[in-house]
């Protein structure tokens, strides 16, 4: 029995290890590239870049740990099946729930895993995260200008673009509205511009300009005006109201012990108190699907004969997919208060687990 345990728990590590390193390439990819924006037009040191992706990878492990147990099952145990090591283990007379025990105490045991990094690390690396990016930031605006939206750079500087390549930082049809005390607005139009890289410690930033035309108004009805046309022109911004703030921590900030201070201080029933309740629970019931996904997982495949690796993979994809969609849509449930935000958060980890329990028992594995 200890050797068929450890066997099957040499197939579950492979592809549970695979699929942590997939989810999270995949969930990191997004931020990866505009660190690289960050670092290839001077705003970051590859020391920053690594910084930046290493608080990252906490909240990325948190998501990522269940979904790669239930693959981590679902693949070794339909390989098993496939090679018809499974019948031939039933065939002996052993029972498959002694064999997956070996499964059930590891997915217990990254679910505590999981439990202890959502609730310590993941606060402590979204802060750190946050405070190094602002000061990244803070003197490269066009990481985050709204598109279609009047930004205030500065004071007495308004920008409107109409496209922010996410790449490069490059801004499309740029408008600019400067004013200055004692003169009317000045109005800059340009197809394209860019913050030129440069030390944070000056205290203005340069905006580099092409193909664009400067308004200058001469009087306040605007019917007298001088227009000048420009090729190429570098308009400093300076950077007195651009101030670092205080990283004031959000929900999902906390850890246990924060979040149940908190709940305490607002009025049950509202809005604020429910996001409280939710996150609370979400730091046990997301850790706690490592545990419900291997004992989903397992029974799954080998009901399905010869299906293969091809199944388990299809089938997980499936049940993560169903899982988080139901999650997220009944978190927003549950912090309007429409139903109980602590049910709202647990009753995907209820079906999913009922539903392993009716596979089980219909196929009379147990």
């Amino acid at each position: 029995m200890r050797t068929l345990r450890f066997y099957i728990l040499k197939e579950f590590i492979p592809p549970y290890i695979g699929g942590m390193a997939f989810f999270s390439m995949l969930l990191l990819m997004e931020r990866v590239m505009s660190f690289v924006s960050l670092m290839t037009n001077g705003y970051a040191t590859i020391l920053d870049f690594f910084l930046l992706i290493f608080y990252s990878v906490p909240p990325t492990l948190a998501i990522t740990m269940p979904m790669s147990t239930l693959m981590g099952a679902l693949i070794s145990i339909g390989r098993l099946s496939n090679d018809s090591e499974i019948t031939a283990i039933r065939a002996g007379g052993i029972r498959l729930n002694s064999i997956f025990l070996a499964l059930y105490i590891t997915g217990i045991g990254l679910g505590v895993l999981s439990f202890y990094l959502t609730d310590y690390f993941v606060p402590k690396g979204n802060i750190k995260f946050r405070s190094l990016y602002q000061n990244l930031t803070i003197a490269r605006p066009d990481v985050q200008i709204d598109v279609h939206s009047i930004n205030q750079i500065t004071g007495n500087v308004l920008l409107l673009v109409d496209e922010v390549d996410e790449r490069t930082g490059d801004l499309r049809n740029v408008t600019i509205f400067e004013s200055k005390e004692g003169e009317d607005t000045k109005t800059i139009t340009a197809k394209r511009g860019w913050f030129l890289s440069g030390s944070r410690s000056k205290q203005y930033i340069t905006l580099r300009l092409e193909n664009g035309t400067i308004i200058d108004p001469k009087d306040k009805t605007g019917e007298k005006f001088d227009s000048t046309l420009f090729t190429t022109m570098d308009l400093n911004i300076f950077l007195s109201t651009r101030e670092m703030k205080n990283i004031v921590k959000t929900p999902r900030d906390m850890n246990l012990k924060e979040l149940r201070a908190q709940m305490l201080q607002e009025e049950k029933g509202t809005v604020v108190y429910n996001t409280y309740v939710v996150e609370y629970h979400k730091k046990i019931a997301i850790p706690f699907a490592c545990v419900l996904f291997v004992f989903l997982g397992t029974p799954f495949v080998i009901t399905r004969g010869r299906s293969g690796k091809g199944l388990g993979l299809g089938v997980g994809v499936l049940i993560i997919f169903l899982y988080y969609i139901f999650l997220l849509f009944l978190e927003r449930i549950g912090r309007t208060g429409t139903i109980p935000p602590a049910i709202a958060i647990w009753l995907p980890n209820l079906l999913f687990f009922v539903a392993g329990i009716y596979n089980l028992l219909a196929r009379r594995r147990v």
